[in-house]
């Protein structure tokens, strides 16, 4: 019985369309004590998945990591989508990946009243991403 769940699950991840994707997701950060308020890229990211999950459900995000320590506003964080069981092709894939990503910056940047054009200290003061296609 294990072995047939292993060979099964193998195959869905060998999908003729499967694709891996990179999420990027940066912002200001800072310290929590003096930059209260900036945006958070882990709390950005956290929302993009959840985006994520409702636009393309047959897609999985791992690999998560963000932030630098503890009372800290993370800066950055990274994470992967695997498409393997998904139907559409990596163009159709990598739109619905991206708009759901940018859903997730627009709503931390909303949450914390940053407009595009803001600045912290001379720096971008929005949630930024890209999404980049990693693996096949």
């Amino acid at each position: 019985m294990k072995k047939l769940l292993l060979i099964g699950l193998f195959g869905l991840c060998s999908a003729a369309n499967a694709a891996v994707f990179e999420v990027e997701m940066t912002g200001p950060g800072g310290h929590s004590n003096g930059n209260y308020g900036n945006v958070n890229a882990v709390h950005a990211g956290a929302r993009a998945i959840l985006a994520l999950e409702k636009a393309l459900p047959c897609a999985s995000a791992y690999n998560f990591k963000g932030g630098a320590t503890v009372n800290a506003i993370a800066g950055d964080t990274r994470f992967l989508v695997n498409t393997g069981v998904c139907k559409e092709d990596a163009a159709a894939l990598q739109e619905k990946i991206t708009a759901a990503v940018k859903q997730g910056a627009d709503e931390e940047n909303a949450f914390r009243s940053v407009k595009a054009g803001d600045l912290v200290k001379g720096f971008p003061a929005e949630i930024r991403f890209s999404v980049k296609q990693v693996g096949k």
